[in-house]
């Protein structure tokens, strides 16, 4: 297996609170990032984040993302990361896993025999996990949350 860059970052699990306080924010519509819109003239029902970013409480957690192996995803270093345990990964979901008792953030790719694990990042290769290797799962990126 090639040397790889563990985002150490990424190796602080964030727990959910114990108690999902509900707080509805207001939520006002699409906005447009082309043209303007008129759009923008009504009030819809408010938006619980816990009901919109959490599908299944006992199994999601969070991480900061670390380093720039999936910028090209958008993904970079300060983001929050909301991952769920119990989402199914599917060909091209970007996972987080631990390899040799590490985090790292990857595509995945499904090959005959083995898995290949992605970064967006062209500057660094794949990661190529043969049968009999072990990998855990931790869960499926679900959302990212970015500071501006």
């Amino acid at each position: 297996m090639q040397k790889k860059k563990i985002d150490y970052e990424l190796n602080k699990l964030i727990p959910l609170a114990e108690n999902l306080l509900e707080m509805e924010v207001p939520l006002l519509g699409f906005v447009s990032a082309g043209f303007p819109s008129e759009a923008f003239n009504y009030l819809e029902d408010g938006l619980d984040f816990n009901k919109y970013l959490i599908k299944h409480k006992e199994a999601t957690f969070c991480l900061w993302a670390g380093g720039d192996s999936m910028k090209g995803d958008g993904i970079f270093k300060g983001d929050l990361l909301v991952v769920d345990k119990l989402e199914e990964p599917y060909e091209n979901s970007i996972l987080v896993l631990s390899i040799n008792g590490e985090f790292t953030l990857k595509r995945l790719k499904y090959g005959i025999g083995y898995l290949e694990l992605v970064s967006s990042n062209p500057e660094q290769p794949s990661i190529f996990i043969r049968e009999g290797e072990v990998v855990m799962r931790w869960g499926v990126l679900r959302f990212v949350i970015k500071r501006f």
